[in-house]
């Protein structure tokens, strides 16, 4: 069984908001608490999506090493460990924490709050 089975919110059939055409909304505010994280598919891919103190971030969520959610692993701070072999992965800027390896690194994405929702940019324009 893949390890995102059931874990990834689907988010396939919506569509961007229009005054933030590049954006595409992911959840609400009260969706993550503090210190959580939750992951979701958008145009086919799987995207971790933090609550820090300081605000959300999101990065790509499957391991690079391994292929685990990353969601599901332990996050410390700003660092979210995978449950499978504990690599760590920067949170805030996707940079594996474990190896100075550039293919190890994590795709990040802009992420916006507008009143309670959470959106986020999956193209790089």
């Amino acid at each position: 069984m893949n390890d995102h089975d059931g874990n990834c919110v689907d988010l396939l059939n919506t569509n961007p908001v229009n005054q933030m055409a590049e954006f595409q909304i992911v959840c609400r505010t009260s969706d993550i608490a503090v210190g959580e994280a939750k992951c979701f598919k958008v145009n086919g891919k799987m995207i971790g999506v933090y609550h820090l103190q300081e605000g959300y971030y999101a990065i790509d969520d499957p391991c690079p090493h391994a292929g685990a959610s990353l969601v599901r692993g332990r996050l410390a701070e700003d660092v979210i460990h995978c449950r499978i072999h504990y690599w760590g992965f920067g949170v805030k800027d996707g940079l594996c924490r474990e190896r100075n390896i550039p293919q190890h690194n994590l795709q990040t994405y802009d992420v916006r709050v507008q009143g309670d929702e959470v959106f986020i940019r999956t193209d790089s324009s």
